[in-house]
């Protein structure tokens, strides 16, 4: 029961850091001039997928890379079947999906690599190495491709936004220690498999700030902003957080999870390929993506 308690009040801690950390890393980089859309695809989305970093990374540290893979692959699935099928659902008939070709092409990409790099069961330091790359790369490129605002804003950067931000990395990285130690001690008196419950458990609790800012963009009718943040997400959580996670050791895969989450993941950003090929998201198209992550959850358990 205590560990129940510890895993809750962690769980929070880690959402609560990163609803923190991105409020006033947004107001920090308003400061430079950064575009909106560029907030959304970079600022936004890693400050959603801060929780995936600070998790996985503890869960290699405690020497259980399963939760780790199965928490970030878990994610990447919850982000386009859960996250934007919910806010597909509940907040739009129709939304607009005007998404930048590089942008998608370069989510296609990522899970291509997932596959490649797994391809032996193992995600290597080198590899590891690349994939943070690949992501700096991609970034810069972004940054050059996007537009800047042509003036700054007035605000002068608060000491309080600073502080905040300092904040809330805090307790994203405190509360990720004790949601992992606490989750293990849950599984094991549960008898769960360590990538059942790091796929479903921490990736549902980890993507609830990608829900919770998704469902405000949607509501604010920013939907290019919405959808943004789930395709910067998934890339930064592939590119970065496996990345970060071979420089600390090698990282296996079990089989079995592996041939049961990726087709899910490989067919939920095809059609979200296709979503954008045609500029538009449907309540229709929330449902398909909602059923597709319960589908993957009972796959897995």
């Amino acid at each position: 029961m205590f560990d129940i308690i510890i895993f809750i009040i962690s769980l929070l801690a880690v959402i609560k850091g990163a609803d923190i950390t991105t409020d006033s890393a947004i107001k920090i980089a308003k400061k430079y001039g950064i575009s909106e859309f560029l907030i959304g695809l970079t600022i936004v989305a890693v400050g959603t997928s801060l929780p995936e970093l600070a998790s996985s990374l503890t869960a290699v540290y405690y020497g259980t890379p399963e939760i780790a893979v199965s928490n970030i692959i878990g994610s990447n699935i919850a982000n386009i079947g859960m996250v934007l099928g919910i806010t597909a659902i509940l907040y739009s008939k129709c939304i607009k999906c005007n998404v930048k070709k590089h942008d998608i092409y370069f989510l296609i990409f990522s899970v291509v690599a997932i596959i490649l790099a797994f391809a032996d069961y193992m995600l290597t330091f080198m590899e590891g190495m690349i994939f943070i790359g690949t992501y700096i790369i991609y970034i810069t490129w972004s940054f050059r491709l996007q537009k800047k605002q042509k003036k700054k804003s007035t605000d002068s950067t608060k000491n309080s936004d600073i502080l905040l931000l300092l904040i809330g990395l805090t307790a994203l990285t405190v509360g990720a220690n004790y949601l992992i130690s606490s989750g293990i001690s849950i599984l094991t008196a549960l008898g769960m498999s360590k990538s059942a419950f790091g796929f479903i458990f921490i990736a549902i609790g980890t993507s609830l700030p990608e829900l919770t800012a998704s469902l405000i963009a949607m509501k604010k009718k920013h939907h290019g902003l919405a959808v943004g943040n789930i395709i910067g997400s998934n890339l930064f959580n592939t590119f970065i957080v496996f990345g970060a996670m071979a420089t600390m050791a090698t990282i296996p895969v079990i089989r079995s999870f592996y041939f049961t989450a990726m087709p899910i993941l490989v067919i939920l950003t095809l059609l979200l390929y296709m979503v954008t090929v045609r500029k538009k998201l449907t309540q229709y198209d929330g449902v398909i993506f909602l059923v597709l992550y319960i589908v993957s959850i009972v796959r897995v358990i």
